[in-house]
């Protein structure tokens, strides 16, 4: 078969059309993406000299660059809003100033980002007064812990919110710059890289009531979640509209974020989700597919089988990432149950047991597996199941990357 662009692997691929050989994502998502440090080591090995950007400060992720990209045999970029740290939009990523990662490496970090350095070696982010972030001494993540909305007991607490992330002409040149770079001089396939804010139910809520708060009140305050929920869907819209009148011709997916499913168990019961959540995804979904071609894209790892008839249902087209060693969630079992229905994006290799120890010859033999099972009939790009943690060594980031780039059905 004649060599194909990237951009053309990654949309027949999800189209199930022939491909020269299984499209790749190497970071260019925040649930697929690489930790700074591992980064940093892998540039090291290369021999490949680069100024790091340290663009999600939350994950400690690096933004990858091209060359890098290449390299690795990658054919997906993203698109990012200008603030995509989860909590933390005013980390934005247009203006730089240099920094440190957790292991004292140079870097650039958001401008606005300014650590506070406790006496006890914690870390803290600071935002008009208020802790917005904390990394305890050792961890090599921040936590997001502000849950604005953590005391919010009727609907006018909750209209006395106002969200953090409005649209600006800053943010339509950031924007009109990427696309510039990324679609227009290289020919790689654009995500669309959707923050917690604009692409989420249950994380999001999360995220702002905080967890204990958030679950207690979908069973106990209904009608208030219901009520945030929508206002909720009615800021994703208004933002979702502004970055597809501008990015949705160029992207050939777009996402939409929720991790419903954990290790052994969905984190709600079925009825929760089909009442309340799926509803408004349902109508996300339906307001993007009005604006765009791109496919809409689901990050929902975990043992998350029970819904994925529902996902199916609503238009969801592609899964990341297929977490293949969470209860249920057997590769084989589920690509022919459902493949001919949902694309799946991820699950190339597995980030809690085969990549952290297994040898280099056992990463080898799994990636090959699962390409060969997920990507022979189509609906398959390649990429780890999440990020590529810090203490993963270059030499298995190799093997995975040149393994997936190499293989041909």
């Amino acid at each position: 078969m004649t060599t194909m662009t990237s951009r053309q692997r990654v949309l027949a691929a999800l189209d199930r059309d022939p491909v020269d050989r299984v499209p790749i994502d190497f970071g260019a998502t925040r649930v697929s993406g690489i930790a700074a440090i591992a980064y940093n080591n892998l540039l090291n090995h290369l021999g490949m000299k680069e100024i790091i950007r340290l663009y999600d400060i939350k994950q400690q992720l690096a933004l990858p660059s091209l060359e890098m990209i290449d390299r690795l045999g990658g054919d997906v970029i993203q698109l990012n809003r200008l603030g995509p740290t989860t909590g933390m939009p005013f980390l934005t990523l247009d203006r730089w100033k240099s920094g440190q990662l957790t292991d004292g490496a140079t870097c650039m970090v958001p401008d606005a980002y300014d650590p506070v350095f406790l006496d006890d070696g914690t870390i803290e982010i600071e935002r008009d007064g208020r802790v917005m972030a904390r990394r305890p001494l050792n961890s090599l993540y921040f936590d997001v812990c502000a849950a604005p909305l953590q005391h919010a007991e009727t609907t006018a607490d909750i209209d006395a919110w106002e969200f953090p992330d409005p649209w600006s002409e800053r943010e339509d040149a950031f924007l009109e710059q990427q696309i510039d770079r990324f679609y227009r001089q290289s020919d790689k396939a654009l995500f669309g890289g959707l923050p917690l804010l604009n692409c989420s139910f249950l994380e999001i809520g999360v995220a702002l009531f905080g967890f204990e708060t958030y679950m207690m009140n979908l069973m106990l305050k209904r009608d208030l979640m219901e009520y945030w929920m929508d206002r909720m869907l009615e800021h994703d819209m208004d933002i979702l509209d502004s970055y597809l009148k501008i990015a949705g011709p160029y992207l050939c997916a777009i996402q939409l974020n929720d991790d419903i499913g954990a290790q052994d168990a969905l984190q709600v019961s079925p009825g929760i989700y089909r009442e309340m959540i799926k509803p408004r995804q349902k109508k996300w979904i339906e307001f993007v597919k009005a604006r765009t071609n791109a496919k809409i894209f689901i990050h929902c790892d975990g043992a998350i089988e029970e819904i994925l008839p529902d996902f199916i249902e609503i238009g969801i087209d592609i899964l990341n990432p297929l977490q293949t060693n969470a209860r249920g969630m057997d590769p084989e079992r589920i690509k022919k149950k459902y493949g001919d229905n949902i694309a799946f994006w991820g699950g190339g290799v597995e980030t809690q047991t085969t990549l952290p120890f297994g040898a280099i010859d056992d990463i080898k033999s799994e990636v090959r597996d699962r390409i060969e099972l997920l990507g022979r009939d189509g609906g398959y790009v390649f990429a780890t199941i999440h990020n590529i943690q810090a203490d993963i060594p270059p030499e298995k980031i190799l093997a995975i990357f040149d393994t997936a780039r190499d293989y041909r059905f």
